[in-house]
């Protein structure tokens, strides 16, 4: 958790938020009853995927990101920061189905909990077809329900527009990062082609976007956007690199998904890529029989844990995210934010350096 005391807006963000997210999947499973039972069902497992946990930082960038520059209509800035959410729930389910994974923030993913009810109720169907396609639906449905919600918020239309532009930018941009890093699961790829996609697929949707997107909705100008910029991108590459270190490294529960899933599908992250640089002969070869197995074992994950440690590739890794948070903090701290928004960026960086999940 954040080190920062108990009443900081962050966790009053955070609640009101998955407040807001409550009454409106409530209107939605109202909506969908009328239209049919499995209407209901897949706005009720969409609705228990977004609330049954996450650190909401995407959310409270977009509060903080117009918090800089407003503390009017709060309340309807919580609004957009659901709408958020709600993109994030769109990404994430698309997400599980490409890396194949059955588990999301300690519960199963929406691709999976179909697959078990069609395999249940339709023993002789396909059930990891249907489950895969029933999810890609659900995400879609996400998609379309934060298009709603921010086009709702009562906002000048002039600022609410260049929002919802951007929020499209925003994934339109994270999606070709996920082409990019899927497309790294099949051939080697170099230190610039990884940070290309940390830029595109985390610091553009997780940092970036959502600052921007709130800025823009208290009427900040582009050169209030270059500002954000500055902290928002290598705040973004540490996010991921970090991520990465937790995705080999990390507590599973903590985590909410499974442990090495980017070896499982082949991936080379920063952390692979430096490791082979490194590596004897024999440590390279273990590391390219480990990436890309689907039946990875135990021992292997634990070898390349080893190895990467070995080869100096983790403290390479832990170093650069210092550096590039470091980066983040310097670049707004002569900026002329309202003091509360900047006092979180700040601990929102140092956060970073600590995070467990």
């Amino acid at each position: 958790m954040i080190n920062i005391p108990i009443e900081n807006p962050l966790n009053k963000c955070k609640s009101a938020v998955e407040k807001e997210l409550t009454i409106f999947f409530n209107k939605k499973l109202a909506e969908s009853e009328k239209i049919s039972p499995e209407s209901k069902q897949i706005v009720e497992l969409l609705k228990d995927y977004s609330l049954r946990g996450g650190k909401r930082i995407r959310a409270a960038l977009v509060y903080y990101g117009y918090k800089c520059f407003s503390n009017k209509n709060i309340k309807e800035i919580i609004k957009a920061s659901a709408a958020m959410e709600l993109i994030q729930s769109y990404l994430l389910v698309h997400d599980d189905i490409i890396d194949r994974d059955d588990l999301r923030r300690n519960g199963p993913t929406i691709h999976k909990s179909y697959k078990d009810i069609f395999k249940k109720i339709y023993p002789s169907s396909d059930s990891v077809h249907l489950g895969n396609s029933m999810a890609i639906l659900a995400g879609d449905l996400a998609s379309s329900f934060a298009n709603e919600l921010i086009n709702d918020i009562d906002i000048k239309e002039k600022y609410k527009a260049k929002a919802s532009k951007k929020m499209n930018k925003v994934v339109k941009t994270v999606i070709f990062g996920e082409l990019l890093d899927i497309i790294s699961a099949l051939r080697p790829v170099t230190k610039i082609e990884i940070e290309k996609i940390h830029r595109f697929k985390t610091a553009s949707y997780t940092i970036e976007g959502p600052l921007h997107i709130g800025a823009l909705l208290a009427g900040a100008k582009n050169k209030d956007l270059k500002v954000l910029s500055g902290y928002a991108v290598p705040l973004g590459e540490a996010f991921q690199l970090q991520d990465d270190i937790l995705g080999l490294y990390g507590n599973e529960k903590q985590l909410g998904k499974p442990i090495g899933s980017d070896l499982r599908e082949g991936k080379y992250t920063l952390l692979i890529l430096k490791a082979l640089e490194k590596a004897t002969k024999l440590q390279k070869e273990k590391i390219k029989k480990a990436l890309g197995s689907q039946k990875l074992t135990k021992k292997q994950l634990d070898g390349i844990r080893k190895i990467v440690k070995q080869t100096g590739s983790l403290k390479y890794s832990q170093y650069l995210v210092q550096k590039l948070v470091s980066q983040s903090k310097k670049s707004i701290k002569g900026s002329r934010f309202n003091k509360e928004a900047k006092q979180f960026l700040l601990e929102l960086a140092d956060y970073m350096l600590k995070r467990e999940y």
